[in-house]
């Protein structure tokens, strides 16, 4: 019962507080409201560990009504990873473009963007927890809306066309989820995941064509509505850094929602046995992961700006979990689990420092990285951090990611030829080590100067709060590896 409780306060927190927010005036405290909300979401997750643990799953259907918004949820080990790793991420994004953001603020607009900040982690946090495919539809709606709505904000006339574009994108990828939820609801009568997940040979029963149209408009939907990295990457180099806030909640909060759906659709709409057994959508799973992983690979050498960098290796991680999910084995998906701290910490860490570099010299080179030893010790320590992230050395999350790929991958049989990408993919990560070695060591440019650590600290505070959570998974290893495995086992017994 006080499992269930606490679900409901973190499924209404945010939309609670976006009210209070547009109603009350809290002048200058917007920002601290909204902040001390994500943080309180963030703990009520991590309060429900103990239950997860050892119930694998908590949940509630009344089954009211087709949309039984609100009242149905299932959080289960797969939705709880996301939940820990989404809210963190938001936390981080929120406090570290906090001045950037509200440069571009009025008191009014202020309570309008932290207001519906709120809105879009209300629905994030339902997409994540939602039961009923009616449901996920409407919140996966509230998600792209809020996202839009925030867009407006860069007032850059060029990344509003951008985002004009992404939104559109989203509409047709909402139209196409929607045809395949009528059509299920339609034919099997079944709206809720769980229903749906223990009926194994619901597909494999019903008209190829139809299958298969469910399938191809399902997978085209996600990939235009989670994975449109086309879209923002011509304006990484913009110095609007609002523009910077916007790519980062796309590149790591919506694609991150991508590959949670991806998994939830695998394991609880298709299944592995239609898909990989039926269909054998394995091998061209695992062809196309290993032709994005080298085609990002060879683009990590070739950038020299570390947010594009930062793309491509967004771009591996996610070319290596689709490969995970292709070969649907117990290592495969464990590596699943730590490729995604890896996206949505290391990555995330690389992004944040870039943008300090372009805030800091207005560029995100390189070639400005030796600038950076001007400075107090604990900007400069970050820096050092990355040549062994950047390099997947021990203990880091993608040294655990990338042995248990390898280990997926022994097998005499097709999935060996995944030790190609790997091979390809730690030569980049090599190559982008040494050039961090090259780039610290390099001789300045510029006249050395004193930094006022209060002048940057949103940035430092994000930083560490990055740095301290990747040490925590490397000091607590045995840890980490007891979570994938759970992680494992759960999606491998559905």
């Amino acid at each position: 019962m006080t499992a269930l409780s606490s679900v409901y306060i973190l499924i209404f927190l945010p939309l609670i507080a976006a009210i209070f927010c547009q109603t009350v005036p809290l002048k200058k405290n917007y920002f601290w409201f909204t902040f001390a909300c994500c943080i309180a979401a963030f703990l009520l997750v991590v309060s429900l560990y103990p239950q997860i643990l050892t119930q694998k799953k908590i949940s509630n259907d009344f089954h009211l009504s087709l949309l039984s918004l609100g009242l149905e949820f299932s959080l289960d080990v797969l939705g709880y990873f996301f939940l820990l790793l989404l809210i963190f991420a938001k936390i981080v994004v929120l406090f570290f473009y906090r001045f950037d953001v509200e440069k571009f603020l009025t008191e009014k607009n202020a309570k309008i963007f932290y207001s519906v900040f709120l809105l879009n982690l209300f629905a994030l946090i339902n997409i994540l927890l939602t039961n009923n495919l009616f449901n996920l539809f409407v919140f996966l709606e509230i998600y792209a809306f809020t996202f839009f709505a925030i867009s407006t904000l860069s007032r850059d006339g060029e990344l509003l066309k951008i985002s004009f574009r992404d939104f559109c994108l989203n509409s047709t990828a909402s139209l196409l989820l929607l045809f395949c939820f009528l059509m299920v609801h339609l034919l099997f009568k079944k709206i809720n995941f769980d229903q749906i997940s223990a009926d194994i040979n619901m597909f494999a029963s019903c008209d190829s064509v139809i299958s298969l149209t469910i399938l191809l408009f399902l997978a085209t939907a996600f990939l235009i509505k989670f994975f449109p990295f086309w879209l923002f990457f011509a304006k990484i180099k913009n110095n609007n850094l609002v523009t910077n806030f916007l790519i980062a909640e796309s590149m790591f909060i919506k694609s991150s929602v991508g590959i949670f759906l991806t998994l939830k659709f695998v394991y609880f709409f298709f299944g592995k046995t239609f898909l990989f057994t039926t269909l054998g959508l394995d091998y061209p799973l695992v062809i196309f992961a290993i032709l994005l992983i080298i085609f990002s690979a060879i683009g990590v050498y070739q950038q020299k700006h570390l947010q594009s960098i930062c793309i491509h290796l967004c771009l591996i991680n996610l070319g290596f979990i689709f490969a995970a999910i292709g070969l649907h084995s117990l290592d495969a998906l464990k590596a699943v689990f730590f490729y995604m701290l890896n996206f949505n910490l290391v990555n995330l860490f690389f992004f944040v420092f870039a943008t300090f570099l372009k805030r800091r010299f207005g560029s995100a080179s390189l070639i400005k990285i030796s600038l950076i030893k001007q400075d107090h010790l604990l900007l400069v320590l970050p820096l050092k951090l990355l040549i062994f992230l950047a390099a997947a050395f021990p203990l880091t999350p993608l040294f655990f990611a990338n042995w248990n790929m390898a280990y997926a991958t022994l097998n005499p049989g097709f999935e060996s030829s995944l030790l190609i990408a790997l091979i390809v993919a730690n030569f980049a990560y090599a190559d982008l080590a040494t050039r961090f070695i090259d780039a610290i060591f390099a001789k300045g440019t510029a006249a050395p100067t004193t930094v006022k650590l209060e002048t940057y600290q949103s940035y430092l505070i994000s930083l560490w709060l990055l740095i301290l959570a990747i040490c925590f998974v490397v000091f607590f290893v045995a840890f980490a590896e007891r979570l994938s495995t759970n992680f494992a086992h759960y999606l491998l017994s559905i």
